[in-house]
């Protein structure tokens, strides 16, 4: 049988690879890259890189994805001879034998040798499967599926059939699927928590739950050296409840197999002939099966988009992404038709053929035309893209602002296409990029339509060079005249464009740093939004204005406060007083105020902040004796919950409700520090209202539109595996490189709007292991909880004979 296997390997890559239609999936060349870092790494004597040059300003590759998978495509690369397009190939083969391997198996322990030779070949075609290797590009996910089943079976042996050593055996399974993708591995294992929940309805056994819950938890502990860091920072720190909303979907999507017909489909699919495989489970199988098929279609509701509004509800729910729990649901399906013994052999042959005639419209990934190699595809791509001209006209470093529409292809074609590697400020897999808000403002200046801004953060990060998707801009095509204009203001050159893109260029001779000097700075979690109207203000690094020191904030002429917070109310208070005192204009924009825990109020500097609502827009606005009417707002947020003022000294601002005069512009403390409420500055922000603005340029400064001074310098940038040697002929220079916690140098460095920054002179910057101690203390505890777990399983269960499986 692994004769058969290896053929269809065989025949499987063979297909793909004469099609040329390769590497597919948006984030199959992500991994890919790293896979090619690595192994480039490894031939220089560097078994774990800390750290990657050419992406993203500089990033951590192995600290926050879990580092099995690029092992594993570094070693298929090395089996194609060092090509990646090779190594994408041998993977994919590798994929598809070792997880038959696994159902042949399963299926030879269990006595169904016929059954688990079958469902080894089905397993790597479920459609679902198919999706996150060729569609998703997921490869790590697509790693873990070879391991997926062997759980499901230990699980399954351990809990339904008794025997103990099988709850030994899952730790070392499951470590390998957290090493793979350790938030899938969180899915996987709150899918086996509903697995006991069903268990503990049906069996009653206590015991059995409490030892599987361990074997689950001390996997996580042994992967303690490398997942503390990674919970450090990252994709950890990111808000993915927004990503969740969109891993739900319409049942019928879910189960209809003719959406998979059309080329630009994009949903999962369940698959119907597992649905109603799992739902006959249900009435005719015995209980042994029942327990996997309950907990599957429980899943499949789960996916669906009424179970969303529910499950956004339960805490961490921002991490239930359930379409992705798919493939957990079809194992335990797959391996209940396994178990079920008292099946009759033509409802087996039934269901064998439903599940594979459901597999053939996926296996459109497998074939394409072959009018050209995966190379010269991707040549001739990069050069339609302006990606080829892009890499020729960079010098130091280049962005691509697409908004991800090209996924991982874009990015690699950019830096890596011929071999000649070039620096980016983007890349894939942005989470894990320390610079990740950086990258998010750039991409959101292009969509808003703030361009100034757009270019001069470009220049703060170091490109030379900016390719940009017109559709990505406020207005299209159509806005490109005004985009020109304004990366000429900061120094950039229109070098070519086409129907789809348009690149810049900024004349530079060598590598270069930047000295900046801002006339104000924006504190709190709302206030960078006007950084894109007043590029003059620089975000703060901390949204908690007891952080900042008056040395630090007396240096702008502007502080501007929009959803800060403070540890310390009367300190706070104190340090904007004394700003204002030396001559610092302080703004505050109201509708962000934290609200007292003791009160339930909004209320900062003796001003008392109240509600009002408006739908559409805001009334008749009366601005220092000046009537100012505002645009209406924007589609889709028309009703708004805005602030206006009690107790203000002194009003500039107000507006009629009801015929009442209420404020919501004024000052306090002799005029010194200004309050604005109403939400003015989002609406500002998301409009470009410039009858608005006209407020906000009074009450911030007409000078904050201007860009901020900036001095490019030449420097000296060298990289190895131990380092960073930067040379810089000024104080206070930005390397325009990002700063990362695994940096560690006897000069002087420090991180500005997460960028390193160094002084005059030689800075020698060392790289060190982040949290080495940390997670060597959890490994080394998770090791010792597992030796005491195989010892008290030992103990209690050892003098026991494993009990027999019984038919089911």
């Amino acid at each position: 049988m692994t004769v058969l296997y290896a053929v269809i390997a065989f025949c499987v890559v063979y297909s793909i690879y004469i099609g040329g239609y390769y590497p597919q999936g948006s984030d199959t060349m992500c991994h890919l890259y790293k896979g090619e870092q690595l192994l480039n790494s490894i031939r220089s004597g560097n078994w774990y890189p800390l750290y990657d040059q050419y992406w993203y300003n500089g990033v951590q590759m192995m600290r926050y994805w879990a580092p099995l998978p690029v092992y594993v495509l570094a070693f298929c690369q090395f089996l194609a001879g060092g090509n990646m397009f090779g190594g994408y190939l041998v993977f994919v083969g590798l994929v598809f034998f070792f997880g038959a391997l696994v159902w042949l198996f399963i299926g030879i322990k269990k006595d169904r040798f016929w059954m688990g030779s079958f469902l080894g070949i089905l397993w790597f075609f479920m459609p679902n499967n198919l999706f996150a290797l060729f569609d998703e590009g997921n490869l790590p996910r697509s790693l873990s599926m070879i391991f997926l089943p062997l759980l499901i079976y230990f699980v399954n042996e351990y809990m339904v059939e008794g025997k103990w050593k099988r709850a030994i055996a899952i730790v070392p399974v499951f470590f390998l699927i957290i090493l793979c993708h350790t938030g899938y591995a969180g899915m996987i294992a709150l899918a086996l928590l509903l697995f006991c929940i069903f268990y503990r309805i049906m069996y009653k056994n206590r015991r059995r739950v409490l030892g599987l819950i361990v074997s689950l938890l001390i996997p996580f502990a042994l992967t303690g050296l490398w997942l503390v860091p990674s919970l450090k920072g990252g994709i950890s720190s990111t808000d993915s409840s927004q990503v969740m909303k969109g891993f739900f979907q319409d049942a019928f999507i879910s189960l209809n197999p003719l959406l998979r017909l059309d080329p630009q489909n994009k949903y999962f699919y369940f698959g119907i002939a597992a649905f109603l495989l799992a739902v006959f489970g249900l009435i005719a199988a015995g209980k042994k099966t029942r327990i996997g098929m309950w907990t599957a279609l429980v899943i499949f509701i789960c996916t669906t988009t009424t179970m969303y509004d529910v499950l956004v509800h339960l805490p961490g729910s921002q991490y239930l992404w359930m379409l992705r729990f798919i493939s957990i649901a079809l194992c335990m399906i797959l391996y209940g038709f396994l178990i079920w013994k008292s099946l009759k052999p033509v409802y087996i042959v039934i269901a064998c053929a439903l599940l594979v005639l459901d597999t053939i419209p996926s296996t459109v990934y497998l074939h394409s035309d072959g009018s050209m190699t995966a190379e010269e595809r991707m040549e001739k791509n990069a050069d339609e893209l302006l990606i080829t001209e892009a890499r020729k006209q960079t010098v130091q470093r280049v962005a691509l602002l697409d908004a991800s529409t090209l996924g991982s292809y874009g990015q690699y074609q950019l830096t890596a296409l011929d071999g000649n590697y070039v620096h980016q400020t983007f890349g894939a897999g942005w989470q894990s990029a320390a610079t990740a808000s950086n990258i998010v403002s750039l991409n959101e200046a292009v969509s808003y339509g703030y361009y100034r801004y757009l270019f001069d953060r470009l220049k703060e990060m170091g490109d030379d060079t900016a390719l940009i998707q017109k559709q990505q801009l406020r207005f299209g095509a159509d806005d490109v005249e005004r985009l020109t204009a304004a990366a000429e203001e900061n120094g950039y050159e229109l070098i070519s464009q086409n129907e789809d893109y348009v690149l810049f260029h900024m004349d530079i001779a060598s590598e270069f740093g930047v000295i900046s000097d801002y006339s104000g700075i924006a504190v709190g979690a709302f206030a960078p939004l006007m950084c894109y109207v007043y590029p003059d203000l620089c975000a703060g690094e901390s949204d908690v204005i007891n952080d900042y020191t008056f040395e630090e904030l007396s240096k702008y002429k502007v502080v501007y406060l929009s959803g800060f917070s403070y540890t310390d109310k009367d300190a706070a208070e104190s340090l904007l007083y004394q700003l204002a005192d030396a001559g610092v204009h302080i703004v505050i924009a109201a509708d962000g105020l934290p609200t007292e825990r003791t009160t339930g109020q909004k209320e900062f500097m003796g001003v008392n902040c109240q509600t009002v609502t408006f739908q559409n827009g805001y009334p008749i606005l009366y601005y220092k004796n000046r009537e100012v009417i505002t645009n209406l707002f924007a589609e889709g947020n028309e009703k708004r919950n805005v602030t206006y003022f009690l107790n203000l000294p002194e009003t500039d601002a107000y507006f009629y409700d009801n015929n009442q005069e209420l404020a919501f512009v004024g000052k306090v403390y002799n005029g010194k520090i200004s309050f604005i409420g109403l939400n003015l500055p989002y609406h500002v922000f998301e409009s470009m209202d410039e009858n608005a603005k006209y407020i906000m340029d009074c009450e911030l400064g007409t000078y904050l539109n201007e860009l901020p001074d900036r001095k490019i310098v030449p420097i000296s940038v060298e990289t190895d595996a131990k380092g960073i040697r930067i040379t810089s002929p000024e104080n206070g220079v930005g390397t325009t490189l990002a700063y990362h916690d695994i940096f560690s140098s006897r000069q002087h460095i420090y991180s500005q709007n997460n960028l390193l920054y160094v002084d005059e002179g030689e800075t020698q910057i060392t790289f060190s292991y982040p949290y080495f101690a940390q997670g060597l203390a959890v490994s080394l505890c998770g090791l010792a909880c597992y030796a005491a777990f195989i010892i008290f399983m030992c103990r209690r269960h050892g003098h026991e004979v494993d009990k027999q499986s019984a038919n089911v």
